[in-house]
């Protein structure tokens, strides 16, 4: 069974910690009634040096930390605009807009069933230019590809220098260069699989009729809420003019 730790061992820590890490470790022992032997025992099994002080932990900068210096707090300015990325979450002040998207902000389609007519015209359209896409590689239009691949290669020339210079048998000494180029070793031309580009296709044309089904659901949705609402109106008419006609038959 493990020996009980002694209470006064972090007693001992906290005294030191409030004696701005440099009390003596004979006071701390006379106080604690202990011999100084056991505190430097404790000071080194607990490693002293590198703990924190006790207590709870303080927010903010420790004490003596300049990085915060000339700033007078507040938080970011108004409309910072500081964490700006791609712009997908930015928020939009119509006073910094140029001239352009100002008048096209005022014409932004706000009504549901608008917007919804829009994004299936996109969806028909792209629809189209897929179905045409697909019309011109059947009909035998080709998409080609050409990689090629170099290597480096070296090669020595020889020739005579500016001055000529002989050797000490009466040879001409020539100079010796080396000259680096590269060279192509091999060039591929592909051709895309006609059945392979036609799927391709066909899998992004089933991508696009699929939003646009999902689009007509919504706007059936909006349109059959609307018409509801319509319907319910004309009800509360009709009941307001039977209710005239009943009181007047009345009098």
């Amino acid at each position: 069974m493990s020996r009980e730790r002694s209470p006064n061992r972090e007693k001992a820590f906290k005294l030191w910690c409030e004696g701005g890490r440099s009390r003596k470790l004979a006071s701390i022992a006379r106080e604690l009634n202990v011999s100084p032997e056991l505190i430097r025992k404790w000071k080194h099994a607990d490693n002293w040096d590198e703990r924190p002080d006790p207590g709870p932990k303080r927010c903010g900068a420790p004490s003596g930390n300049k990085n915060a210096v000339g700033n007078k707090g507040g938080g970011a300015p108004k409309r910072n605009e500081n964490a700006f990325k791609h712009g997908e979450y930015a928020t939009i002040w119509e006073d910094v807009l140029d001239p352009e998207e100002q008048v096209k902000l005022m014409f932004v389609e706000t009504d549901p069933l608008k917007q919804v007519d829009n994004h299936i015209r996109f969806f028909e359209l792209r629809e189209r230019r897929m179905l045409q896409l697909r019309a011109e590689i059947m009909n035998g239009w080709d998409s080609t590809s050409i990689s090629s691949k170099s290597e480096s290669f070296q090669r020595i020339i020889e020739g005579i220098g500016d001055v000529p210079e002989f050797s000490e048998t009466g040879e001409l000494i020539t100079e010796r260069r080396i000259e680096r180029f590269m060279q192509e070793t091999e060039r591929t031309k592909k051709t895309n699989q006609k059945l392979e580009r036609i799927l391709a296709i066909e899998q992004a044309l089933t991508s696009v009729q699929d939003k646009k089904m999902k689009a007509i659901e919504l706007k059936c949705k909006i349109e059959a809420r609307q018409l509801t609402e319509e319907e319910l109106r004309v009800r509360i008419e009709k009941l307001k003019r039977e209710n005239k006609i009943m009181a007047a038959q009345e009098w």
